[in-house]
């Protein structure tokens, strides 16, 4: 009886672990989450010249977990420091650029939003480097993974900060597509 009653609890446990993990905006301890869009955005890059791209408008929106608890101190207030861009195929290859790291240097006040214009999502070096010299003319002109003249890339955007209180804040991950071509 007793092992039967200890493999309910271990067993009831496990259900409340499982379920507490599948909540996104409950990953960090701040009273806030930070959501991005990235709508309207253009999906064809030529990469000559190589230059930073960058990605005309984000939009990020600050959301109260318990919308009930005002912060009228202000406290839930993120100052976001930096943000990652990841990149990976759409198209079957398997070759991305490295892992883009810039600043933000934004308030976002709990509840409120704030609309970042031409932040970096490629460096000039990322461009010109790997995989996309393969899509210049004196390289082949083509993609060796895949034989196309242009590779398809989805990019992950992800924000990290902290609240004035000290809560470490990450945005969920938006994600975009973006077509590389050499003209």
């Amino acid at each position: 009886m007793k092992t039967k009653f200890l493999a309910w609890i271990a067993l009831a446990s496990a259900l409340a672990l499982a379920t507490a993990c599948t909540n996104k905006q409950g990953e960090t301890e701040a009273p806030v989450y930070v959501t991005v869009d990235l709508t309207d955005q253009a999906g064809l890059t030529n990469i000559v010249p190589a230059r930073t791209l960058t990605i005309p408008t984000m939009t990020l929106q600050s959301h109260l977990k318990n919308p009930g608890a005002p912060d009228s101190a202000g406290f839930a207030t993120v100052q976001l420091a930096d943000y990652t861009v990841t990149y990976r195929r759409a198209d079957g290859g398997t070759i991305v650029p490295p892992v883009q790291q810039f600043a933000v240097g934004e308030t976002l006040t709990s509840g409120g939003s704030v609309t970042l214009n031409d932040f970096p999502l490629l460096s000039q070096s990322a461009m010109a480097g790997t995989p996309f010299d393969q899509l210049l003319p004196f390289n082949g002109g083509i993609d060796r993974e895949t034989g196309n003249t242009e590779i398809r890339m989805y990019y992950d955007v992800v924000f990290y900060g902290q609240t004035v209180s000290g809560f470490r804040v990450q945005s969920e991950t938006a994600t975009g597509i973006r077509i590389f071509v050499a003209q």
